[in-house]
């Protein structure tokens, strides 16, 4: 019924061109300017209708229609006879299968003939892969909306490819492919006209899926393609490519803030219990993003309660700061508690910040902050945490009174680090006197800081053993390169490198047989070797007197933890003097007194959580009253001059080299004993 009613109208639009002409109404002569091609299409179709009745309409489906002088053949169970090549104006009715594959995946060493495409500018894109991954170079000769045609650059060359439109949609069929090359080289060297910025970036494309991996910049992209391609480019050309790449990859920069509200809800549908949230001012503009996912707010509670922070430099095209708050395990790994993107590293983003800390963190009321001495940190955690001790990174200490007092570097980093160490006053006065020695500057500049935000001893218990935010430091060096890339991406890169974390780590303490973990364990037998050798006398039942090689005499009190060498105290674990009064005690054990934070079932507890990824962007499903808001990127700052810095600029004193190897076997320097061939000689008495 279809293929009559589509001759019938057929016959009627002939007819009806005839006899609505009103200048030539039942003139005969009306009919001879008539176009042959409609004429000869008519008598097709009556040819269709009588000769094939008995065929189904749904055998074939007719797709494309086309010109061709050179190749009439159509497809081998088409129900359409072929067009004679006289007639060179006919048009002539391809018909495919259902079953008919469209081309999705390129190959860049293959075309085949009836390959199909969703559109021509994929089927261009394929042929610019394909000349670039074979080496050679062609022009368009017809390039129309229903058909194209390339030839080699060559002259006189034979290959060809011509494809035509499928009717009714925009797919691209390839009817002739002549695969064969008979031009010269000197048309296959040098610069590549189809090797587009646009050709590149798809070919470089795969270079951009690992975030943490430095980014691959233009002059790589420049030497690669010479190498593997023998093309060579322009710098722009390859910073276009590059770019667009990235794009392709990661999202635009724009387009990665306004996906940030949906973005949140997709984490915290993948994983309940999360604290996500993105806050933007009164005209929809961004201005903070927090996520505190629930294994890590879980870990929180089996962690030593101290929290570190920092902030890091964004350098994508908005820029901006990324701040970082993490504690540290029982083996000192380093726990994510939650990240913030702000606009720059003020007061007010900090006080954000820590609010949003206080909001998704338990309580505790013995925790500790640790940071740099950035202003806005030191205010925001007076405001938001006024119960909570607050101390500074030592290392950052020594770096800014290095540069500020110049001198005999490695005899003042030494000293100030013993000061700092020192678990009682004594002890930190000493060290004090001898950096008066050397510049009498130093203490009252460090008093003037305080020594409670720096010295153990005077710090108190809370501190436990941690001196330094290096934990945050390192944090911010995972995601240096992610940095770099749209805020969606390293989002994303943050969770999915924190995911990784949780699965390695538990295997790891899944995979422990002790009490403690491996580093505490291996400290704690240490101290058992060293207390054998001192001289312990008991007071009373939990009161001893320990006495070391040197003379010295330390008094520990089981029942308060306490010793008078004041690391007992201080660290919550077991110091020598303690582990060689506890020897006394047959039904004592030192794990009784080493704090459960350092235990094995504690780190167990903290990596227990389990992080769910969330899907590919294109299968979320998000409620419309979240996809409907909006989140405008942040207004862009003038980028300053110069090439941007990749790395941090050293503080003085700061190490700069590398250290040479020096063989234990040997004590030369340049290599170590696994590869040692120096002869060693045979003392003799």
């Amino acid at each position: 019924m279809m293929r009559k009613a589509s001759v019938s109208s057929l016959i009627l639009s002939f007819f009806n061109l005839i006899f609505t002409n009103t200048r030539c109404v039942w003139n005969f002569q009306a009919i001879l300017p008539i176009r042959a091609s409609l004429l000869y299409h008519t008598l097709m179709c009556f040819t269709v209708l009588f000769h094939h009745k008995k065929q189904t309409a749904t055998d074939c489906i007719p797709l494309a229609e086309c010109n061709d002088d050179s190749y009439s053949s159509p497809c081998s169970d088409s129900i359409c006879p072929p067009s004679p090549r006289s007639h060179s104006s006919s048009s002539e009715i391809y018909y495919l299968h259902q079953n008919s594959e469209v081309i999705t995946h390129y190959h860049p060493t293959q075309i085949t003939v009836d390959g199909i495409y969703q559109s021509k500018a994929d089927l261009i894109h394929h042929l610019m892969l394909y000349a670039i991954d074979n080496g050679f170079q062609y022009t368009t000769r017809t390039s129309k909306k229903t058909e194209l045609h390339v030839v080699c650059k060559g002259e006189e060359c034979k290959w060809a490819v011509r494809a035509v439109k499928l009717r009714g949609v925009q797919m691209f069929q390839i009817r002739r492919f002549d695969s064969s090359h008979t031009c010269s080289v000197d048309y296959r060297q040098g610069k590549h006209r189809q090797a587009t910025y646009r050709t590149v970036a798809e070919l470089i494309s795969h270079k951009y899926l690992d975030a943490s991996r430095k980014p691959y910049v233009p002059n790589e992209i420049r030497d690669d393609m010479r190498l593997m391609h023998g093309i060579s480019m322009s710098y722009k050309k390859a910073w276009k490519a590059q770019k667009l790449a990235m794009q392709k990859q990661f999202g635009s920069d724009a387009e990665s803030y306004q996906i940030l509200p949906s973005m949140a809800y997709m984490l915290k549908n993948a994983n309940p219990g999360s604290f996500v949230d993105v806050t933007t001012d009164d005209n929809d503009v961004f201005r903070y993003f927090f996520m505190s996912l629930a294994p890590w707010r879980d870990a929180w509670n089996f962690c030593r309660p101290i929290l570190i922070v920092d902030g890091s430099f964004m350098k994508a095209y908005y820029k901006g700061t990324l701040l970082t708050a993490c504690a540290q395990d029982a083996n000192n790994h380093i726990v994510p508690l939650a990240f913030g993107i702000c606009d720059t590293e003020s007061k007010a983003s900090w006080v954000w910040f820590f609010s949003k800390v206080a909001e998704s963190l338990t309580f505790r009321e013995d925790m500790y902050i640790i940071s740099d001495r950035h202003e806005g940190i030191l205010g925001a955690a007076k405001q938001i945490f006024p119960h909570a001790g607050h101390g500074y990174c030592v290392e950052h200490l020594r770096r800014n009174m290095v540069s500020k007092f110049r001198g005999n570097v490695t005899d003042l980093g030494w000293k100030f680090k013993a000061a700092y160490n020192a678990s009682t006053i004594k002890e930190y006065e000493e060290y004090m006197a001898l950096m008066d020695s050397q510049d009498v500057r130093i203490r009252p500049w460090l008093e003037k800081i305080g020594p409670h935000r720096w010295a153990k001893c005077m710090s108190g218990p809370r501190r436990y053993d941690v001196m330094t935010s290096n934990c945050a430091e390192s944090m911010n060096n995972v995601s240096v390169c992610a940095r770099e890339y749209s805020v969606s991406k390293l989002i994303d890169f943050l969770r999915e490198r924190m995911q990784k974390w949780f699965v390695e780590r538990k295997e790891k303490a899944e995979k422990t047989q002790t009490i403690l973990t491996k580093k505490r364990e291996k400290h704690l037998v240490a101290l058992q070797s060293q207390a054998a050798k001192l001289k312990v006398k008991p007071t009373s039942y939990f009161e001893f007197e320990v006495v070391d090689r040197h003379c010295r005499s330390f008094v520990v009190d089981l029942q308060a933890r306490t010793c008078t060498c004041g690391a007992f105290q201080l660290n919550h674990f077991v110091c020598v003097h303690a582990v060689a009064a506890i020897g006394l005690r047959p039904r004592e054990s030192c794990y009784d007194y080493i704090s459960k934070y350092y235990t094995r079932q504690f780190w167990l507890s903290t990596w227990s959580g389990v992080m769910h990824p969330v899907c590919d962007r294109d299968s979320w499903v998000v409620p419309p009253h979240i996809a409907s808001i909006r989140c405008k990127p942040p207004s862009c700052t003038k980028r300053p001059p110069g090439r941007p810095r990749k790395s941090r600029i050293p503080s003085v004193g700061e190490h700069r080299g590398t250290k040479r190897q020096r063989c234990s076997r040997c004590h030369i320097v340049g290599h170590n004993k696994k590869t040692c061939r120096n002869p060693i000689p045979t003392i003799t008495h």
